[in-house]
């Protein structure tokens, strides 16, 4: 950048006197502007250089100082006047107000015209931008035959570093460092580094867009800027590029260098996603032989699975994910184009990659069909490790409220052979759990109980096995029908404690053994059959259900 003072090097300006605003020599000049308008503030912005006669302010001090004001909260670079044309010499409070706002108002001589003073100036900075811009695409042009030599993101990250005389840094989408320019690999930067990466997590959002941070004091170094660059790859948020005291680049390097080279490394960072996409399907159509039985011998599942993460000798929980929403996918089908929902599925798949990453335990990912698939792995499974799992899920649950998931987790399996059998468990769970009409829900598999496996069974076979285990007490037609069932029910609850029965039902003991032997009558069985008494159970309990 090219400041007030660097331009009098050219012909037009050696000529010229300094009347006032001496501190401000420093101010950059990107632009220059020429008018002659009282309103000419309008048209000025940061870095403008104003070149007039003054005649707007012709006899108007007041108007002249607040053109003074505009400019320098504006961040303009100064004022070059042709004063002798319509002022005699520079008013007092202007020269006062432009010391004290550092504004430099600088004499231009007769000899020479505005516009030719504009020309040069502008030459004179437009050289200035096509080195840059030239120095910019030599950066491109050198990123680009390492990226096609294969050269890997440390080695472009440190080139770049190289290039800027600038520590760089590049981070992925969680503020996870990438690569390292080798500054920061000295014990001396240790402290510069976690301050910066504590700095992008905690504005992570802000760093991922581009931003330039207030600098920050590093011991032994003074006080530090960083500026922050997206770099645009497979995944929803982008990776990050952290150039150190980037406001402050050597001539000829540019935001502009760093941009090109940013991309470049974007280009890099995609090809290796796609080879990571690549092994994922590997990883998926491993998975699927697996739970479809089309490997089955252990040796081979370690073999191929310990590539993948896969562990011998663990405990194993299989937890099926699914979008709350693709449940009601049918109903939207119309509505929604394919790649959206292939975007969706992708971004659903990285958020739990990263959560899965970010947690203790120790699991891997897959996808079969419409479920995302954790496989968790345990020393051992045991009450400390179900609740480590609960509480991962709800996690995941809180983090994802744009897109709700529910859980299905199945139990615990020793043998990686038995990962089939936990995997339909957890599916079974999951459906289970929308069959139920519930959403965002996490649910463990439980082995069916009693009832549930009854109303499995058509209703009229259910109605006939009552029937012809109960006989007449099937349908109590009378009180004392009624009162003998009711009997039998408690008597059996009870473990076929003859006293407990008595006093629950405040009847006498001899009471209970007339009515029992009344039912084995009835139903010709005897309770110290424990077939019968099976049979008998299962029946009452079939009353309950119809």
């Amino acid at each position: 950048m090219k400041t007030v003072n660097d331009l009098f090097i050219l012909e037009p300006l050696k000529a010229c006197k300094i009347l006032a605003g001496h501190r401000g020599l420093e101010r950059t000049v990107t632009f220059v502007n020429t008018s002659d308008t009282p309103d000419v503030n309008l048209f000025l912005d940061k870095h403008h250089m104003l070149l007039t006669t003054g005649y707007g302010f012709k006899d108007d001090s007041e108007g002249f100082c607040e053109l003074i004001k505009e400019m320098n909260r504006k961040s303009c670079a100064g004022i070059i006047i042709k004063l002798k044309r319509f002022h005699k010499h520079l008013p007092e409070e202007v020269k006062l107000l432009a010391d004290d706002l550092a504004m430099p108002i600088i004499e231009l001589p007769m000899s020479f015209t505005l516009g030719e003073v504009s020309q040069q100036i502008l030459n004179y900075l437009n050289n200035d931008k096509l080195e840059e811009l030239f120095y910019a695409i030599h950066i491109h042009q050198k990123f680009s035959e390492m990226m096609m030599k294969e050269y890997s993101l440390s080695s472009l990250v440190e080139q770049l570093g190289y290039f800027l005389k600038r520590p760089a840094m590049l981070l992925n989408h969680r503020g996870e460092s990438l690569a390292l320019s080798h500054e920061f690999r000295k014990d001396s930067m240790k402290e510069m580094k976690d301050m910066i990466l504590n700095k992008v997590r905690n504005h992570l959002e802000a760093a991922s867009s581009g931003a330039t941070f207030e600098p920050f004091a590093v011991k032994g170094q003074g006080e530090r800027s960083i500026t922050t660059f997206p770099v645009i790859t497979k995944h929803q948020t982008p990776s990050i590029l952290v150039i150190v005291d980037a406001s402050t680049l050597p001539y000829p390097a540019s935001k502009l260098a760093i941009e090109q080279a940013s991309n470049v490394i974007s280009f890099t960072i995609i090809k290796q996603q796609a080879i990571q996409e690549n092994e994922k399907q590997f990883k998926n159509n491993f998975f699927a032989d697996l739970i479809d039985g089309r490997i089955t011998s252990e040796d081979e599942i370690l073999t191929v699975g310990n590539y993948y993460g896969l562990e011998k000798d663990k405990h194993y929980v299989c937890v099926a994910c699914q979008l709350d929403g693709e449940n009601h996918r049918n109903d939207q089908a119309n509505n929604i184009q394919a790649d959206e929902i292939g975007k969706l599925h992708n971004a659903v798949y990285d958020f739990l990659e990263d959560e899965l990453a970010q947690t203790e335990i120790n699991g891997v990912l897959f996808t079969k069909e419409k479920y995302y698939v954790m496989l968790l792995q345990f020393s051992t499974y045991n009450s400390e490790a179900k609740r480590m799992t609960s509480s991962f899920l709800k996690r995941i649950q809180e983090n994802s409220l744009d897109n709700p998931l529910s859980f299905g987790v199945s139990s615990h399996v020793q043998s990686v052979n038995n990962i089939p059998t936990a995997y339909h468990e957890a599916i079974d769970t999951i459906k289970h759990g929308y069959e139920l009409n519930k959403s965002q829900f996490i649910q463990h598999y439980k082995i069916k109980e009693m009832k549930e496996l009854l109303l499995m069974i058509p209703s009229k076979h259910l109605k006939e096995f009552c029937e012809n285990t109960l006989r007449d007490l099937a349908h109590p037609k009378s009180k004392e029908d009624a009162e003998l069932l009711k009997t039998l029910e408690i008597f059996l609850n009870l473990q076929g404690e003859i006293s407990e029965t008595s006093r629950k039902m405040f009847i006498h003991r001899n009471t209970v053994k007339y009515r029992i032997n009344k039912c084995e009558s009835i139903m010709d069985c005897s309770i110290q059959d424990p077939e019968d008494t099976l049979r008998i159970r299962v029946a009452l309990l079939i009353m309950s259900l119809l």
